[in-house]
């Protein structure tokens, strides 16, 4: 792992905050998750979001659990990476905010929110090489202008100088939402949906990235495709985690 002190921040990444700084000084911000004015992502909203860091979760899947174990699902067929872990819940102001930075095009909040993952990252002991982005269809990055987990990614690969390799994984075809979709259903909807650069991953140390895991199907696919690739290792980190409460062995039901 490699830590992330403020008297360690590497210059890339200094010089990449004093941008968006300056950025919010010209054209005053307002919070993605309450609208209030003056910032990003307010203390308010940052207090009304419910972490997930002190939460007894599946050490596979990060799913919470009431004893920290490996949940059924991970037990019966464990999942290509070695570890999923997420930031928050998604609900509330995260919500909104993740919602605003997908849909209205509000790009700052990728910077402000891919802090939270900077942050996050100093209490993982993971060994990583490289860093990938969910990758959006071609379509769908053609209608919105941008990868929003390549946004939230970007942060992390400056402040702990790992490459940030956009073009490692590929999606192949376009999927429908999964909003609306089962658990059964989104597993079908991305089932090889991937395909990975072995060049670029083979016998390497992978960290994936992506705005939020629900059923965890796309990280399971996106993980099945690096594992063909040849890569070493898999790990995935989300800024946010929906759907406990349809989950077995969630805190929830």
């Amino acid at each position: 792992m490699t830590f992330v002190g403020q008297a360690k921040r590497p210059p890339r990444y200094v010089i990449h905050q004093l941008l968006w700084q300056a950025a919010d000084w010209l054209y005053p911000p307002v919070c993605g998750g309450c609208d209030a004015p003056g910032e990003r992502w307010c203390a308010k909203c940052q207090e009304q979001t419910v972490l997930l860091e002190n939460m007894a979760i599946c050490p596979h899947c990060g799913v919470p659990n009431h004893g920290g174990e490996i949940c059924t699902d991970c037990a019966a067929q464990p999942p290509p990476y070695t570890a999923l872990r997420s930031w928050a819940v998604y609900a509330g102001a995260l919500r909104k905010a993740i919602h605003r930075l997908k849909y209205q095009g509000d790009l700052g909040l990728g910077e402000a929110l891919g802090a939270k993952l900077v942050a996050m990252w100093q209490s993982l002991d993971w060994q990583i090489e490289m860093i990938i982005p969910i990758p959006l269809s071609a379509q769908r990055k053609r209608e919105r202008g941008y990868n929003q987990s390549s946004l939230l990614a970007r942060p992390l690969s400056l402040a702990t100088r790992l490459p940030l390799c956009a073009q490692a994984l590929r999606r192949t075809r376009d999927t429908a939402s999964q909003v609306k979709l089962t658990g059964s259903e989104r597993r079908q909807n991305v089932r090889g949906a991937f395909t990975a650069d072995a060049r670029q991953v083979a016998g390497r140390a992978v960290l994936l990235i992506d705005d939020v895991a629900t059923t965890g199907a796309t990280m399971l696919a996106a993980g099945e495709a690096l594992q063909a690739a040849g890569a070493h290792n898999i790990y995935a980190l989300t800024l946010a985690r929906a759907g406990l409460t349809n989950h077995p062995d969630s805190l929830t039901g």
